[in-house]
């Protein structure tokens, strides 16, 4: 059997898109950026590395990238496969990634959970240093050879006391103002002044901007924990994309598993497989969102059946990997 060494990106709802195979006897997951014990002790590894790559000395690689494996015990099988989320600090590390190859005979595997249009992915590297390339958005598969998949998610239990359902905002909305703000704004705007009841939470927003700031709360993280009991409480969960037709997106994977209705902007919405215009409402503008959409007292019901399991995931990389189906140059 197959061991995988999962590495995380660090944030706490990874662990949810992971749920079902933590735990697993042959799955090691680590979701932790390093165990550097200070600024300057991570300071000191990355100058080390650089003398130890420039001196072609690979002797004290194993002690270098320790603290990488994060008090994690890896397995030293040859049968092993090292998954990589595409915003993991180490996932652009080629010192690292050729360490692991020839310590442990390994086979990389990198996750793609944001379009390449919106982060620093480099997507010829890439495809030259990992076996198999995974990747959400089908664009991105097309153009670079990669491999198309579904995002991962478990369903996470229900807490809530029963009756409490439904008693939350009308409208739920969290996440990075970024280049969007003024179309959370305006949305917020449209629907308070129809008395539609909204819990927005935006981060990373300047003391300046911060509009309404009586009833949007600002700059304050919500665990994801409390940001999927939120969504759960509410009638509707809003997304904004900064730029729409880009999905598909994880908030879009939280509507379908937990069954609530979503409003978005995110124009390729009606390509998704669990599309529904009973649940799903797609504006272009404020003004043309749908008051009765959220008033409806209607329980969605995307018929999810687990297809989102990180099982399912792991499965594909075996699948792949059994029949040679790797990346040029690979295999």
């Amino acid at each position: 059997m197959a061991t995988f060494v999962i590495m995380g990106n660090a944030f706490s709802y990874c662990q949810v898109m992971c749920g079902g195979i933590i735990g697993m006897k042959n799955v090691v997951f680590i979701n932790e950026t390093s165990h550097f014990k200070s600024t300057f002790g991570k300071l000191l590894n990355i100058i080390l590395q650089k003398i130890n790559r420039k001196m072609r000395i690979s002797r004290f690689n194993s002690l270098l990238f320790k603290p990488y494996f994060c008090g994690a015990a890896v397995p030293d099988n040859e049968d092993i496969r090292f998954v990589f989320f595409d915003s993991n600090a180490q996932a652009r590390d080629e010192s690292f990634l050729k360490y692991l190859v020839k310590k442990y005979k390994a086979k990389l595997v990198l996750y793609v959970m944001n379009p390449t249009s919106s982060m620093m992915l480099n997507p010829r590297f890439y495809s030259k240093i990992y076996d198999l390339v995974f990747t959400v958005f089908a664009r991105d598969a097309a153009l670079y050879g990669w491999h198309g998949c579904n995002h991962l998610y478990t369903k996470m239990p229900d807490d809530e006391p029963a009756g409490t359902r439904g008693d939350g905002a009308d409208v739920f909305f969290a996440g990075r103002a970024k280049n969007r703000l003024q179309d959370i704004l305006c949305t917020y705007e449209f629907l308070v002044n129809r008395k539609i009841r909204c819990d927005f939470n935006i981060v990373d927003v300047a003391k300046k901007e911060q509009r309404y700031a009586d009833d949007i709360t600002y700059n304050q993280w919500l665990p994801y924990k409390e940001v999927i009991r939120r969504m759960r409480r509410s009638k509707c969960v809003l997304e904004i994309l900064q730029y729409p037709g880009a999905g598909p997106t994880l908030r879009m994977v939280e509507a379908v598993v937990y069954n609530k209705k979503i409003i978005t902007n995110d124009a390729a919405a009606p390509a998704h497989p669990f599309y529904d215009e009973r649940f799903v409402q797609v504006f272009d503008a404020p003004e043309n969102i749908r008051l009765s959409f959220i008033k409806e007292d209607s329980e969605p019901d995307y018929h999810y059946r687990g297809e989102y399991s990180a099982k399912n995931f792991l499965a594909d990389i075996e699948e792949h990997l059994a029949v040679g189906n790797t990346l040029p140059g690979k295999g």
